[in-house]
């Protein structure tokens, strides 16, 4: 595996790589990562896995600091994985100066993971941006866990033309169905069982809206069994799939998402689900 630190070294030992497939990751990699790894070695050779925990994504310096890292490990998983290329930049390499994007994005990125997080999307674009002009890749690999980042990416990907196809990994999810993310390991030992809760909740959503005007009764119900278990909840919603606007009648394919903090850890989960069209 070949350790890329900077653009200017990435320029020299990828000139001639072609079909790459982009893994971009914030690294203290697990096993949902692996999974996107192996989706990127079955359409190419020329895997790149970036690690760069972007500090303009976070809302404040603590959040980025606090965030987990272990670059020892996930060198190893990579190399055990046969990973031709690892990009670890650090930021002054990303943003010598001031990011300026000039892409705008779409409404959606001011609700739900958004509302909350305040220039989190831009901060998400802004990276993404960078590394598709740095890599140029035929493909980036994605995971459905962050599904409003995922639609996001997407679409600025189709807005702006960028002849990259993208690939969507299922979420993976740990024994108890917490799905599996970096900051599972910020969780306290005692919290860690109560975090399925918010798989529970979501997956309720899932089950009882079976029309959309029960929507809103069902949000509303399973957003105060969090809160009365002592969860502190940004969001409870029902979405549709295509876009993540509110449904209207004829809508099928829908999604409910969550975002909640469970102790000083903030937690996202989704599940696609299907209804009856009521037209």
């Amino acid at each position: 595996m070949i350790t890329i630190k900077n653009p200017e070294e990435l320029n020299q030992i990828l000139s001639n790589v072609e079909n790459i497939a982009l893994v971009p990751t914030m690294g203290n990699l697990h096993e949902g990562h692996v999974e996107l790894i192996k989706a990127a070695q079955k359409v190419s050779e020329n895997i790149v896995v970036s690690i760069f925990v972007n500090p303009i994504q976070f809302e404040t310096q603590k959040d980025h600091q606090k965030y987990p890292r272990s670059l020892s490990d996930d060198k190893r998983i990579l190399k055990t994985l046969k990973v031709n290329f690892l990009f670890v930049p650090n930021a002054h390499d990303i943003y010598p100066k001031p990011s300026n994007i000039k892409y705008k994005l779409p409404k959606v990125s001011n609700e739900l993971c958004g509302a909350s997080r305040p220039g989190h999307f831009v901060g998400v674009i802004t990276i993404i941006e960078k590394l598709f002009n740095l890599f140029k890749p035929n493909y980036v690999v994605l995971g459905k866990k962050d599904y409003q980042q995922l639609y996001l990416i997407k679409k600025f990907i189709s807005d702006l033309s960028y002849p990259i196809t993208t690939i969507e990994v299922e979420t993976v999810r740990e024994k108890n169905k917490l799905a599996l993310s970096s900051r599972n390991s910020l969780l306290k030992p005692e919290l860690k069982e109560k975090s399925l809760e918010l798989y529970s909740a979501i997956n309720k959503l899932a089950q009882s809206v079976k029309t959309l005007q029960m929507k809103t009764k069902f949000e509303h119900q399973t957003m105060l069994y969090l809160i009365e278990n002592g969860w502190k909840v940004d969001y409870l919603e029902v979405r549709r799939q295509l876009d993540l606007k509110r449904p209207v009648p004829g809508d099928t394919h829908l999604v409910a998402l969550g975002a909640a903090k469970l102790g000083e850890v903030r937690l996202i989960d989704n599940i696609e689900f299907c209804i009856e069209s009521s037209n």
